[in-house]
């Protein structure tokens, strides 16, 4: 018996265990000082963070352009720019966090939906590597300087050097057909593709650590770099919309390590979460006009 991910039940769940998991932490840390963080936030803070999270999507959008072009697909940059909105309101209002990068695939396909696909897929293996390599130097560092004890970094700082092993292992294994992509798209132009990745990973950071300023919590820079990536990583899982609630609750578990105790872990997860939504909702406007793009491409 397989699990369909796109059942009823599995939408719902979607929606509903994200609920209950910042319903859970909203009772455990006290919501009302919770709220009372969020009222009195600096907002100088937040539109900083918000700038932040714009320059990464044009930074995500020329990484996509980039690669697309490696891979033969015509993919002007202001398309791009564009789409890359597009999928990032998608991405942030729907369940799954993959329904942004599935649109964007099929409204610039073009005559190939091969490449189009290859080219979105191999654009965000390129940033989760970028975010995996700032985690596990920054762990190490703040580990070796006292930031973070061991016993707290040496579990995600494992999982993260297990990760980097299997990736040329994986690679050897998959498709050639794969494999040839990954070369064109990522390994031929690695100094390019790093940089990239390294400067969008850093503007997720930096964003999340302007939020925590926005909140008042004192979020050391070195525990900002090896700790941010873990929490951001609780956004990949599947079961939630945007990441929200498996976001919270991995903040509420590494922050206080840092000296941040869990209500303002949790209101700079919450005000992180909503500076992105609001830098996301361009998207909203550009999918309205979909022709647009197809005329500009």
């Amino acid at each position: 018996m397989t699990l369909d991910m796109n059942s009823p039940v599995m939408r719902v769940l979607k929606i509903a265990v994200p609920l209950a998991i910042l319903a859970g932490l909203w009772v455990f840390a006290d919501g009302e000082q919770i709220a009372h963080r969020l009222r009195n936030a600096d907002p100088g803070w937040l539109i900083a963070a918000l700038a932040i999270v714009n320059v990464q999507t044009g930074l995500c959008a020329v990484r996509w352009h980039m690669t697309a072009t490696r891979l033969g697909q015509h993919l002007p940059l202001v398309v791009a720019i564009r789409e890359y909105y597009v999928a990032q309101f998608l991405n942030q209002t729907m369940p799954g966090g993959v329904a942004g990068d599935v649109a964007r695939a099929v409204r610039v396909k073009g005559d190939s939906m091969a490449k189009s696909g290859a080219s979105v897929a191999i654009e965000r293996i390129s940033g989760q590597v970028g975010m995996l390599v700032i985690m596990i130097c920054g762990l190490a560092l703040a580990m070796a300087h006292g930031e973070v004890p061991w016993r707290i970094g040496a579990t995600p700082f494992g999982i993260g050097i297990a990760i980097a092993v299997a990736l040329p292992i994986v690679f050897f294994l998959i498709p050639d057909r794969v494999r040839n992509a990954i070369r064109r798209g990522i390994l031929d132009i690695w100094v390019r593709q790093s940089a990239l990745g390294l400067l969008i990973a850093a503007c997720n950071i930096l964003a999340f650590g302007f939020c925590a300023h926005a909140i008042g919590a004192d979020l050391n820079p070195i525990a900002a770099a090896a700790l941010v990536p873990v929490i951001l990583s609780a956004m990949l899982i599947p079961a939630s919309v945007a990441g929200w609630g498996f976001r919270e609750g991995a903040a509420v578990l590494f922050l206080p390590v840092a000296g941040v105790g869990a209500q303002s872990a949790i209101a700079t997860s919450v005000a992180f979460g909503a500076v992105a939504l609001v830098a996301a909702c361009p998207g909203a406007f550009l999918l309205r006009r979909p022709r647009a793009f197809r005329r500009a491409s």
